[in-house]
């Protein structure tokens, strides 16, 4: 699937910028109108907790979408996608991604919106999204002692999970840290792990970078769902100890390391698919 508007003419940068600053003020008041009424009304509707759950999940990957396809149609962004079916063949995985970009966990809910995720914990007390994070059933990263816990009984309700394993966006310019949250994770629920692998170029909306600061032209985004991967693929003995976590982090990082080298962006051009 490809979501991309030509570049044969350059794009005004004001255009650009205003453009991204009604998508923040739409995001925010959307985000309230979501936690306020739409979402809780949606809850409300019959069915069992994980019914209501992912029902709640598919509407506000509606309105993702909805940003998304505003972001492409006035040619601010351009999005490549490929292997999105694998995450469908694979329920109950844990899904991986690196996080280059502010925007990025935002095109995934909405690619994949059953999945759970796992979110900062200042989103609980967020005025605009604090609806959101409860309606959806999302993870809070804020309590360390139940957070492993948590997770893995997200998954063994067969729910797929949703982890950044650098704990928050790459900075610019250094090199990738992944944090042992999700090899913990990985181990305790024996779960098929299903990298992603996300570039943005150019770079915009990351670490520490206001989001004024746009890009000197339209950001390409892409997105690719690689094949399972097995711990015993990852870690030649693999073992639920510390150690065993550090070398699967080290593991998961190298490989995501070289998968982002052979996946370079490249320029978009076409039609939506």
């Amino acid at each position: 699937m490809v979501i991309a508007m030509s570049h044969s003419r350059p794009f005004n940068a004001l255009w650009r910028l205003l453009v991204t600053g009604l998508c923040f003020a739409g995001f925010a008041i959307g985000g309230g109108l979501l936690s306020a009424i739409i979402l809780p009304a949606v809850a409300l509707l019959p069915g069992t907790r994980q019914a209501r759950r992912n029902r709640v999940r598919r509407t506000l990957g509606a309105g993702y979408g909805l940003l998304i396809r505003i972001l492409c149609i006035t040619r601010t962004m351009t999005l490549q996608v490929s292997g999105i079916e694998r995450l469908r063949a694979h329920p109950r995985s844990l899904i991986l991604a690196n996080h280059p970009t502010l925007i990025d966990v935002v095109v995934l809910l909405w690619l994949y919106p059953e999945a759970c995720c796992v979110v900062k914990s200042t989103l609980w007390q967020n005025p605009f999204y604090w609806g959101i994070v409860r309606l959806t059933g999302y993870v809070n990263n804020g309590v360390p002692e139940s957070l492993i816990k948590d997770c893995t009984a997200r998954l063994n309700e067969g729910e797929s999970l949703l982890v950044f394993p650098e704990g928050t966006r790459t900075r610019p310019g250094k090199p990738m840290h992944f944090v042992r949250g999700a090899a913990y994770v990985a181990m305790a629920a024996s779960r098929p792990i299903m990298p992603v692998i996300i570039t943005c170029d150019p770079p915009t909306l990351t670490k520490g970078a206001p989001w004024y600061h746009i890009p000197p032209r339209a950001f390409c985004m892409t997105v690719t769902v690689l094949e399972p991967l097995t711990i015993e693929s990852l870690v030649a003995q693999p073992e639920s100890t510390p150690i065993g976590a550090r070398r699967l982090t080290c593991a998961l990082e190298n490989f995501f390391k070289n998968e982002l080298i052979s996946h370079q962006p490249t320029a978009l051009t076409g039609t939506t698919n």
